[in-house]
């Protein structure tokens, strides 16, 4: 099974790229794997922000106005 995938190029300071490639090394992870797994929980902690964001609506709750 294969997963789509699209290249991303970007520049790094090089010494944090040594530094990052040398952890990941220490740690066997591929680089990649952990700057997809540092995107996807970025991505998914700004979602969420942004929910809770739209649940701070301080106008009235529908089923607690009744028609009188």
């Amino acid at each position: 099974m294969t997963s789509k995938t699209t290249p991303m190029n970007f520049r790094v300071p090089p010494d944090l790229k040594q530094d990052f490639e040398h952890t990941c090394r220490s740690l066997n992870l591929p680089m990649s794997a952990q700057l997809i797994f540092m995107i996807r929980e970025f991505v998914d902690r700004e979602a969420l922000k942004s929910r809770q964001k739209s649940d701070d609506y301080d106008g009235p709750i529908s089923f607690y106005i009744t028609d009188i």
